[in-house]
């Protein structure tokens, strides 16, 4: 008895074992046009089985994409190895905007440089060794919990937990970084700026000066240790 995955498998167990799958072209179409994962069983150099498997979309795809848009994201896209059908179904299921199928580790990179060089910046999530590539080029590489070890040596950051929510959490504090920062940046602005005058007005001494300079310093730090709580 002889398994085989798939179309390369088909290939291989018609040139090796001259087994013909004329007879179930249509039936191989269909399954294949849903989706499916097909494996090949053959006995006797006969096709005397197949079994169509489906990969299960995870439960909080969906949820996760819509509080994703709601957070600024504005393109969502879906890298992967499937064939055409199987990810045309997923990107419906999932309200994904685009989506490339039968994608290769280069290929990946190739549409990830693609999307930078249009001024997009790029978060990617993965968890296979073949996603170790496009983990690198990403602006900001997520590996899931359970992922290889490879894809958590290549990504910026791996989730904690296996669930896509973590890649919320991840963009919610980005975001709230981001807004510290560039709050920081103006407060500090503002102060400084007004020191200055003072100081020039003769208003403040030097010592003063520095005092109140690295007093403000002090401050944001503060400001922003307690934003971590």
């Amino acid at each position: 008895m002889t398994i085989a995955w798939q179309s390369a498998a088909a290939i291989f167990l018609h040139e090796h074992y001259n087994i013909d799958f004329g007879p179930f072209e249509s039936q191989i179409d269909e399954l294949e046009e849903q989706g499916r994962h097909l494996l090949f069983i053959s006995l006797d150099e006969r096709l005397v089985g197949m079994i169509g498997l489906q990969d299960n979309v995870r439960e909080e795809a969906a949820e996760v994409i819509s509080q994703l848009r709601d957070l600024g994201v504005k393109n969502v896209v879906l890298l992967t190895g499937d064939k055409y059908h199987k990810a045309e179904q997923m990107a419906k299921e999932l309200g994904i905007d685009r989506f490339y199928a039968e994608a290769t580790p280069e290929s990946k990179v190739s549409v990830v440089q693609s999307l930078q060089e249009q001024g997009c910046r790029v978060m990617f999530v993965g968890d296979g060794v073949n996603d170790a590539p496009v983990l690198t080029q990403a602006n900001v590489g997520l590996a899931m919990n359970r992922s290889t070890e490879l894809a958590q040596q290549a990504a910026d950051a791996v989730l904690l937990q296996d669930s896509l929510h973590g890649v919320v959490v991840a963009r919610e504090l980005s975001v709230e970084a981001m807004r510290l920062v560039n709050s920081n940046i103006r407060l500090t602005e503002w102060i400084n700026s007004g020191i200055m005058l003072a100081a020039a007005m003769g208003r403040l001494s030097p010592t003063y000066s520095a005092l109140l300079h690295n007093g403000t310093t002090m401050g944001v730090l503060l400001r922003s240790l307690a934003a971590r709580k």
